[in-house]
């Protein structure tokens, strides 16, 4: 097995990337760049210098299709969608890994799984917004956010020693937490919302109910299509159609690079190439 440095770990994902990519443009499937990835793409034009990881949106319905499509075998030889549903993963989404690396997450217990390198892929949802059950569901999926997160942590490493504490105090009732049921779970209320067609246009929204905060991910439909492509590392890949008012309403200034004390850690603490060929062969 060979240890992966930064470089190499981005042009991995940079490859699963262009295999999503791929797929979607053969099979018509809507996707598009976000949160630190889309920063990237903008601000410039590939990775975030301190970032390791991929993230896309993808509507619902195109998500369905694409884990259909990977069950079919339409993805390339190293690729695989992993989640809760078959146990590959401890996550309520899809991330779409290169089987030939693991990598091992930085605040995650190595019990969670030690997954290959990935991107991860986030369902939106179209829903009425003015839905109560909406709202409902996004202030339950948050709490299991939560929960799943401290019951997956390895009380070992944090960003903080008050967040160490916490961890150690929790971790006699979150290690026997089960997982892939909380995932389950989230799932379900995620899907339950989505519509395919909503009665009043001027309701219409996509949301993210899956690992983050609603609040801060409605998006209007104007606001994510058409999508429009920009150059990531010198490959053209799909943006939101609105992608700069997007990232303003989630992150504020997000053109200004922060220092590097506000700067958020890795996302992993190692990364191995596992397969019988050497890298890059």
């Amino acid at each position: 097995m060979t240890q992966l440095e930064a470089r190499q770990v981005k042009a991995v994902e940079l490859d699963i990337l262009t295999e999503l990519d791929r797929v979607c443009r053969e099979h018509q499937l809507s996707y598009a760049l976000a949160y630190g990835t889309l920063i990237g793409a903008l601000r410039h034009s590939g990775f975030i210098p301190w970032d390791d990881d991929i993230d896309v949106y993808m509507p619902r319905d195109d998500y369905e299709k694409l884990y259909d499509l990977w069950k079919q075998g339409a993805l390339g030889e190293h690729y695989s969608l992993v989640s809760y549903r078959d146990r590959t993963s401890i996550n309520s989404y899809c991330k779409l890994v290169d089987t030939r690396t693991r990598a091992v997450e930085s605040f995650l217990d190595e019990s969670a799984g030690n997954l290959g390198l990935w991107v991860d892929i986030f369902p939106l949802e179209r829903v009425d917004i003015t839905d109560p059950a909406v709202h409902r569901a996004a202030r339950r999926g948050h709490r299991l956010v939560w929960w799943k997160y401290i019951a997956a942590s390895n009380p070992r490493y944090a960003t903080s020693t008050a967040r160490r504490i916490i961890k150690y105090m929790l971790y006699p009732v979150t290690r026997f937490a089960d997982l892939y049921a909380i995932s389950r779970r989230q799932d379900e209320l995620a899907r339950a919302c989505h519509r395919s067609s909503v009665e009043n246009p001027d309701n219409e929204r996509y949301v993210l109910l899956l690992d983050d905060i609603m609040s801060r991910n409605i998006i209007r439909p104007e606001e994510l299509f058409p999508t429009r492509t920009a150059s990531f590392e010198g490959r053209e890949f799909a943006i939101p159609a609105q992608a700069e008012k997007l990232l303003e309403d989630y992150y504020g200034n997000w053109r200004e690079v922060p220092p590097e004390d506000q700067r958020p850690p890795a996302h992993m603490r190692s990364v191995e190439w596992v397969a019988d060929t050497p890298f890059g062969e």
